[in-house]
């Protein structure tokens, strides 16, 4: 009876004497009711229904085996037909008609996804203009996901009463022996996924000889079945990959294969040349993968968590060349502790440092002692309990004429004093990525050596300048600032200082940074990596 007063409310507003957007909202409330009547009357009569597919990562193209299924739990017969969408003309299953009381039907399909099926993946994308998305046109806006395509919808009579409820077609995973079995919509993915690291390559502009870099590419192959490709490497005019071309090979669906190109820079005198211009610094190379008449130059990131169904955001298979004037401390050693997130390493590696991650078992009795600074990752406090544990070792390290370099940490820091005087972290931050900086020390090493740091260096940043400063509240005045910047966004403005801060302890330092580098060197901002190389090169 629902139902039926909702769709004939419905009907009535066309004819209705009611203005367009009295209609129009009107009509947009009770559409979002009717889905929920069909609900509660396939409830009511005690059927259930599902529709599931023999497989979770499907290829343009491929079979595809589903189980549409509908059982009557309930005392009176149901008329019930299921027709499969997505996959060009709607699929009708052949078995339709009255389900009788304790009856089951599963209508057995072996679908082809469509040739061009588009990939699965996030309905949005970084725009050209700042930290900002531009989404699809064709997803209606506030929608989380962008629906899926492959659904079954079901069409039953009760009553008299025909109404229909679609489903999304999903696969039946296990997660694990504790978790049991997860839904997991049907993601289309290339053929061929392609990966490159690293995701971004420093080259020093001033060597003497043109320094080679290491490029690898990894290509999973998601075809059913045993297939061949070529690897290659688009690089710009002037520059080498070697070799030309690397084949893989494999034998089943899921199979990765890892290729090695060495990347050739052409002379000093050209880069240079070259980076004098605007944006003449950084070139893109990309990896490209053919089989037959196919390319494939893209592959996929997953996001899932136990509390969330699985994801995918496409990555372009590039690597980002950056050709700076950079130097670093000759055969410098770097330990680092591991934090939240983190993509220092890879930028370090990049600047030519000798680079060990830093286990628990070292942390507590390794000799530390060989490195020439240590550092820790982005909030590692939080998450290491082998650091907080160990935190002596590492001011003991600092004392003996050791480096130590903190990121930032949020207040988990502040749980113990893990400084080697107090102070704890604080709310400031700094959020315009322009803000205008003062050196407070500007004849320290950090500024000067190897590098000497200028205004260009800070110029091109992203998002923003830092956070989670060192507080000046309660700090001991043996901390010094290094820098102090003045925002400009109208609710945070000011002068603000604890975003590089330093400590003299005994025959070495300590220094916290609260400064955004962690999210510079991925954006490859050219200013980060030489105030980084800096940091790590002091004596």
């Amino acid at each position: 009876r629902g139902l039926k007063a909702l769709r004939d409310v419905r009907s009535w507003l066309a004819s209705s004497s009611l203005s367009d957007s009295a209609k129009y909202e009107i009509d947009f409330r009770l559409a979002q009711k009717e889905p929920q009547f069909a609900k509660a009357l396939m409830l009511a009569t005690d059927v259930r229904i599902d529709a599931v597919a023999r497989d979770v990562l499907v290829v343009a193209g491929q079979p595809l085996a589903v189980d549409l299924m509908a059982a009557n739990r309930g005392k009176s017969a149901v008329e019930v037909a299921v027709v499969a969408n997505g996959f060009g003309a709607a699929v009708a299953c052949d078995a339709a008609g009255a389900l009788a009381p304790g009856a089951s039907r599963n209508c057995n399909q072996t679908v082809t996804v469509p040739a061009d099926a588009r990939l699965t993946a996030a309905h949005f994308h970084t725009g050209t203009q700042g930290a900002r998305y531009v989404f699809d046109a064709d997803v209606p806006f506030g929608l989380p996901f962008r629906p899926t395509p492959y659904t079954a919808t079901f069409t039953m009579t009760v009553d008299s009463t025909p109404f229909t409820i679609t489903l999304p077609i999903q696969a039946r995973t296990d997660a694990d022996i504790f978790a049991g079995e997860k839904r997991q919509e049907v993601h289309v993915v290339p053929a061929f996924a392609v990966a490159t690291t690293p995701d971004t390559v420093i080259v020093p502009l001033k060597s003497a000889t043109p320094i080679s870099k290491d490029v690898r590419v990894t290509v999973t192959n998601h075809a059913k079945g045993a297939a061949k490709a070529d690897v290659t490497l688009e690089v710009p005019q002037g520059w080498r990959a070697t070799p030309p071309t690397q084949p893989v090979t494999f034998t089943r669906e899921d199979e990765s294969a890892t290729v090695r190109f060495v990347l050739q820079p052409p002379a000093a005198a050209v880069l240079a040349s070259a980076a004098m211009k605007p944006g003449g610094n950084q070139f893109k190379v990309n990896a490209v993968v053919k089989s037959g008449t196919g390319t494939f130059n893209q592959g996929y990131q997953v996001v899932e968590y136990p509390h969330t169904t699985r994801r995918h955001v496409l990555t372009a298979a590039q690597v980002v060349v950056k050709a700076l004037d950079v130097n670093v401390k000759p055969n410098l050693s770097l330990g680092y502790v591991m934090g939240v997130g983190d993509e220092v390493p890879a930028a370090l590696i990049q600047l030519g440092v000798k680079l060990t991650l830093i286990n628990p078992e070292e942390l507590a009795w390794g000799d530390l002692s060989h490195y020439d600074v240590i550092m820790t990752g982005v909030r590692a406090y939080e998450r290491r309990v082998d650091l907080r544990a160990n935190n002596q070792r590492l001011l003991d390290y600092a004392v003996a004429g050791g480096t130590v370099i903190v990121q930032y940490n949020k207040f988990e820091f502040n749980d113990a004093q893990y400084g080697p005087f107090a102070a704890k972290v604080g709310r400031e931050r700094v959020t315009d990525e322009n803000a205008e900086m003062k050196l407070l020390q500007p004849q320290h090493p950090v500024f000067n050596t190897p590098n000497a740091i200028g205004r260009a260096d800070w110029a091109g940043w992203v998002q923003e300048r830092g956070l989670y400063f060192l507080d000046q509240a309660g700090r001991d005045p043996r901390y010094t600032d290094l820098i102090e910047f003045t925002e400009p966004f109208a609710y945070n403005q000011g002068v603000k200082r604890g975003a590089l801060v330093e400590a003299k302890v005994g025959q070495g330092r300590w220094l916290y940074v609260g400064l955004g580098l962690w999210r510079q060197l991925p954006a490859g901002t050219d200013g980060a990596f030489r105030l980084m190389a800096n940091l790590i090169s002091l004596p």
